[in-house]
């Protein structure tokens, strides 16, 4: 991938627009540089940089693509039930994957949050929570689908990028394909484009412009660091509740964790005022999952002790792994994934590749017996991974 430079793309200008569009230019690439953003102008620019065809571009901000653009298939949660995952054409990923490593990755997270950056990590967020006496845990519902193309275009106008440009970024990485219950749940009709750009009256160069906001799709490379910003000013908040409380705070994607030492707090309080920072910052609790564990009880945090000095992996999550290792190795992925209830074979091969990458953050000695196995599973039934 390559860009522009500054200087000539000055050059080209000063020679048809004149000396004062020519500054324009040059301060706006300047104010992104200064931000550590890449300077990028316009849509046609972006196409020229990822080397994906104008048109592709194009037709997907015009909501002409999705069906091309996100094929959807589910997988089964820890928790229960099922997550529809969005596997990405090859195109948009590769403009996603762009705008993810040069703007997104380079974003400032707020220090209570682990997930999606370098700096983070499950091991690093339990730790926060090691020896404490009481945990209280809670979980934003449907996390992703909860932030919409409105607020990536206001992501994206934080950083500097012109309000066409923001318009079109956010398109780039929302989606109006998605399963029926969401669409009936979050996909909601707004007054028109003007009510997230800063005028009213900017002509856009699309005819589907107005109507339904698109949702971020799980799947693409964009979608966790957007949430992460997107979740910034609840981070925010619930950090000064924590500290002028006594508490610990964490952020690990949609799990959220409080942990204390202090034995004598009322439990139904501190909820309360929880939860009602998590809907003023435009986020829904799920009730299903919320939970309290007090001195003598088993306190998990991501699927992780945190009893003793150092966060550690439970014997029941070792054991599911091996059953369903066990069961791949013995019967393969397709039969033990149906046993299982998984709606797709690859669907079950992502899902025990996450386990055992999840081992890998803990324990080293197991992880490399987990991945050897897997690995075996794969050569052997790689003709039922079918995506």
């Amino acid at each position: 991938m390559e860009s522009w430079s500054t200087h000539h793309l000055y050059k080209v200008i000063l020679d048809s627009l004149g000396h004062e569009q020519a500054n324009d230019l040059m301060l706006y690439a300047q104010r992104l540089r200064r931000n550590g953003f890449p300077s990028i102008f316009t849509l046609g620019h972006l196409s020229h940089i990822t080397q994906v065809k104008y048109k592709v571009l194009h037709k997907t901000i015009n909501r002409k693509r999705e069906s091309i653009n996100y094929k959807m298939f589910s997988i089964q949660k820890r928790s229960g039930g099922r997550r529809v995952i969005h596997k990405v054409s090859k195109p948009l990923s590769q403009v996603q994957q762009f705008l993810n490593s040069s703007i997104l990755q380079k974003c400032q997270n707020h220090p209570a949050s682990y997930a999606y950056h370098k700096e983070g990590g499950i091991k690093k967020c339990a730790e926060k929570h090691c020896g404490a006496r009481w945990l209280y845990k809670f979980d934003l519902k449907d996390f992703f689908y909860q932030i919409t193309e409105i607020d990536c275009y206001k992501i994206f106008r934080s950083f500097g990028y012109r309000p066409l440009l923001a318009f079109e970024l956010s398109r780039l990485c929302t989606t109006t394909k998605l399963p029926q219950y969401i669409k009936d749940q979050y996909l909601k009709k707004n007054d028109g484009l003007e009510y997230y750009l800063p005028y009213q009256g900017l002509k856009l160069p699309y005819l589907r412009t107005i109507g339904v906001p698109g949702l971020l799709p799980l799947g693409a490379s964009t979608s966790p660091m957007l949430a992460n910003c997107a979740a910034f000013p609840l981070d925010r908040i619930l950090q000064t509740f924590a500290l002028q409380n006594g508490l610990v705070y964490t952020r690990y994607a949609d799990d959220i964790t409080f942990s204390s030492y202090i034995d004598r707090q009322s439990i139904g309080k501190l909820q309360g005022y929880i939860i009602r920072y998590i809907r003023e910052a435009g986020f829904e609790e799920n009730p299903s999952k919320r939970r309290v564990a007090g001195p003598g009880s088993k306190k998990l945090v991501l699927g992780l002790l945190v009893d003793g000095d150092e966060p550690r992996i439970s014997k029941e999550m070792y054991r599911r792994i091996d059953r369903l290792l066990y069961g791949a190795e013995k019967k393969g992925l397709s039969s033990t994934a149906s046993y299982y209830e998984f709606n797709s074979t690859y669907g079950f091969h992502n899902h025990i590749k996450g386990l055992v990458a999840f081992v890998g953050s803990i324990d080293q000695r197991r992880f490399e017996d987990f991945s050897n196995r897997l690995r075996l599973i794969s050569s052997k039934w790689s003709h039922e991974i079918i995506e």
